[in-house]
């Protein structure tokens, strides 16, 4: 069977390492042997059977973010997290290297992974890119902006790619291969999975038919019940660091809605405002396969999570905190399918957007009317087809033998 890495290189929380974990089970339960080179690895405590793989720290820009404007592209991003400076990229191309060249994958599979590309290019080693359309941008020279909330300055845009590709082509040069002759080659591959639907698109609908709908896992995390009694059920994911969490946490309160809120790091005085009969905190992911069918709203930063709450007709209000997210909640809102606000918002505002998709059934029809546009999307289901697109990939590529019949007529 196969070697098989996932590369994890930017972005932050569990959405990453549950996406990745979810379809390295279905690699794993086929004999495939796997690795995570990820860059945060707190996550996998969530992740028990994580134990049975290789894990490796993912190298980082330890200046990442350092005098960085506000992104409106891909190249932008990348400048943020070493791309600036050409030694800095050749570096972290090199620790790249080093991974691959120590454990050998048969194939990379890269999340959000602009680095690890290169170094599998550098190698000639198979890769796939695995992620949404914020991870994955549409292969235009330049590659196009992702901001439309205010005027993008291309010429500005354009150096940023020109100083990007310069940084990638003398990394690649140190290392013997061929340079790239746009940026967009950098995510040349075996394939794409492109993780979203098109009117999910951080960058709108594109020239593809390859959406594979978005990459969710929820059949991973602690059952839960939804408290006793009357109102609309609502699910809380946020972060201690919201800074409206305590205008959130006192609307909660003063609401007739019944709460479960999963809000990591949460500290006793809250927890005590916020928990009653009506309203359950919990401390670990809550399961939300099933937990979800009878979900009316979800409160959240927004991102895959939202994604695949509108696969289960349920409306969304999200507190982006960067980019991918603030990207996410004006598709939703351009759905009829949620509100958002801005990290600026006021408790009055606050409360306000509450009542709204709490009060206004549009945004509860309008999510429905989605969901029912893809009644057939299963995770399971596109997770199972995405492993069948892989093995296919390897057995071209020599890396899985074709079974061949025994005498007893069991394959080996």
């Amino acid at each position: 069977m196969a070697r098989i890495a996932f590369a994890w290189e930017l972005g932050g929380e569990y959405g990453h390492v549950m996406s990745c974990a979810g379809l390295a089970g279905g690699l794993d339960a086929h004999g495939h042997r796997i690795a995570f080179m990820f860059r945060e690895l707190r996550q996998l405590a969530m992740i028990p059977e994580a134990r049975a793989y290789d894990v490796f720290q993912a190298p980082r820009s330890m200046r990442e973010g350092e005098g960085m404007e506000l992104p409106a592209g891909y190249a932008d991003i990348m400048l943020g997290c070493g791309f600036a400076r050409p030694a800095e990229a050749a570096g972290m191309v090199g620790a790249w290297r080093s991974l691959f060249r120590r454990w050998q994958p048969d194939l990379v599979i890269a999340d959000f992974a602009p680095t690890a590309l290169l170094a599998a290019r550098s190698l000639n080693l198979a890769r796939v890119t695995y992620g949404n359309g914020f991870f994955l941008p549409p292969r235009t020279a330049p590659l196009p902006p992702f901001r439309f909330d205010a005027p993008v300055d291309l010429a500005r845009l354009a150096q940023s790619e020109a100083a990007v590709l310069a940084s990638a082509n003398a990394a690649l040069a140190r290392f013997g291969a061929a340079p790239l002759a746009r940026l967009a080659d950098l995510f040349d591959g075996d394939d794409d999975f492109l993780c979203t639907f098109p009117e999910l698109d951080h960058y709108g609908t594109r020239e593809t038919s390859g959406y594979w709908g978005p990459r969710v896992r929820f059949d991973r995390g602690t059952e839960v019940t939804w408290p006793q009694g009357t109102g609309k059920r609502i699910f809380v994911y946020v972060k201690t660091n919201l800074p409206q969490l305590d205008a959130l946490l006192d609307v909660l309160v003063r609401s007739p809605h019944r709460i479960v809120a999963y809000i990591p790091g949460l500290d006793a005085e809250r927890r005590r405002r916020l928990a009653d009969r009506r309203r359950i905190v919990v401390d670990r992911p809550v399961k939300l396969e099933r937990f979800l069918r009878e979900c009316d709203l979800l409160i959240s930063h927004g991102g895959e999570i939202s994604a695949g709450a509108l696969t289960y007709g349920v409306p969304s209000l999200v507190f982006p905190t960067h980019y991918e997210q603030f990207a996410t909640a004006r598709r939703l809102e351009q759905l009829g399918a949620g509100g958002w606000l801005p990290p600026n918002a006021q408790h009055a505002q606050v409360a306000h957007a509450f009542t709204q998709v709490t009060t206004d059934p549009r945004y509860a029809a309008n999510a429905r009317t989605f969901a029912q546009r893809y009644p057939a999307f299963s995770p399971n289901e596109q997770r199972r087809r995405i492993v069948a697109r892989i093995e296919a990939l390897l057995r071209d590529r020599g890396a899985i033998l074709p079974t061949t019949p025994t005498p007893t007529g069991k394959p080996r």
